[in-house]
């Protein structure tokens, strides 16, 4: 009998612990140097924190390293020390031809991401143009975990310019900048943005 409750006891033992090295081996490690570690919420493993960009903090997304360039279906800027790029996954363009919205997640948190829009006073995107800037602009910077929106522009203070748009390709090659501001109505500027989209 002792040797029966010895062998359920082992089993059961073995049993356990495969299941606790099964779990423990899948668990999502962090290794996050040179920061606030309590502020890191990295959704895609990249080393990075999710969240509303901290512009005085110089954070390195990995997946944004060599991605300041036009590329098709991606965003990019500045902001002070940080660098942010991404995919733009929807890009929609109202019936009369006149304004577009952008949107898609940041390289390093599908948490994260901008959301553009521009307006377009007398001017259709019905042939070729280059050199058109939009008579209002607005940049929003989402963020699914805190605050809603991080950096948000006002009108007045955002530029959006298409160097380039074909009609018989739809794309539009384009630059961003402006002045942002964060929840607490600090300021910070955006230079340097970059996308290139499909506006069919």
């Amino acid at each position: 009998m002792l040797v029966k409750k010895t062998y359920i006891f082992l089993l059961l033992f073995g049993v356990l612990s495969s299941i606790w090295v099964a779990h423990s081996g899948c668990a999502k490690e962090y290794s996050y140097e040179g920061g606030d570690t309590t502020a890191v919420n990295d959704t895609l493993g990249q080393g990075n924190p999710a969240g509303p960009p901290d512009t005085s903090h110089p954070w390195i997304c990995l997946a944004c390293i060599g991605q300041d360039e036009q590329v098709e279906k991606k965003w990019s800027f500045h902001a002070e020390n940080f660098f942010s790029c991404g995919i733009i996954d929807t890009a929609i363009v109202n019936p009369e031809r006149t304004a577009f919205t952008f949107f898609g997640p940041y390289s390093c948190s599908q948490d994260t991401g901008i959301i553009i829009d521009a307006f377009f006073d007398g001017i259709t995107l019905t042939r070729d143009l280059h050199d058109i800037s939009s008579s209002q602009g607005a940049f929003y910077y989402y963020d699914n975990i805190g605050p809603s929106y991080p950096l948000i522009s006002h009108v007045a203070n955002f530029s959006i310019k298409i160097d380039s748009y074909i009609q018989q390709t739809h794309l539009a090659t384009g630059t961003f900048s402006g002045t942002v501001y964060k929840p607490d109505g600090t300021s910070s500027v955006i230079t340097s943005g970059k996308f290139e989209i499909k506006l069919n």
